[in-house]
């Protein structure tokens, strides 16, 4: 999951009629420890006039007064590709149920590397299909794919936090698994309190 895009919101936009940018960081939280075929991306916008530009995404959510709309399987670069709206006037436990089973079932479902706008013109059935499953439970999958992103959501770690509390993983970052010798043909520089490698007239001078 890529950052997720967010206008300021209601919070200091006088047109914002909710908060995007807590909805934004929330769903950011709740998704990044997930694993799918591809990259996804997320927008949130506070309003119709769509600063956050939702309707580009993998993932859009747009504010109204009256509840959130949500547009799925969008897309920017070479071949864009609008996000179509799937559900409106949701509430925001309406909203993220809707995204973990939406998620959840693009995960089961996809070729690896697709992402979900070539995904979603492949299902047989297209929007109509993806409604049927997501919100009336067609397959009924629907209460199996909650879980299934509920239990990522609570065991998602953080993979170099982990890496690094580890004294064994830590012991496989260096330059020979089986010596404590240093790699003479690697060398680094200090830079702003930073490391980074040498250029070629650094090298004898380095220190790191």
């Amino acid at each position: 999951l890529r950052t997720v895009k967010s206008c300021v919101g209601s919070t200091w936009c006088r047109y914002g009629v909710d908060d995007s940018m807590g909805l934004a960081i929330e769903l950011e939280n709740r998704y990044k420890g997930l694993r799918t075929p591809h990259k996804i991306k997320f927008g949130v916008s506070g309003c119709t006039r769509e600063c956050a530009e939702a309707q580009g995404k993998d993932v859009g959510i747009i504010a109204t007064e009256k509840g959130w709309n949500l547009y799925v399987c969008g897309n920017g670069g070479m071949k864009p590709r609008h996000a179509e709206l799937i559900a409106t006037e949701l509430s925001k436990s309406e909203l993220i149920r809707l995204v973990d089973r939406f998620l959840m079932f693009y995960v089961h479902t996809a070729d690896r590397l697709q992402r979900t706008s070539t995904w979603r013109d492949n299902l047989e059935g297209g929007l109509d299909y993806l409604k049927g499953v997501l919100i009336e439970d067609t397959l009924g999958l629907a209460a199996e794919l909650e879980a299934q992103m509920q239990h990522v959501v609570d065991t998602y770690q953080c993979e170099w936090k982990t890496a690094v509390n580890d004294p064994a993983t830590r012991q496989r970052f260096r330059s020979f698994v089986n010596s404590e010798k240093k790699d003479e043909h690697i060398v680094f520089v200090e830079e702003r309190g930073q490391i980074r490698p040498a250029r070629a007239e650094e090298r004898e001078e380095s220190t790191v």
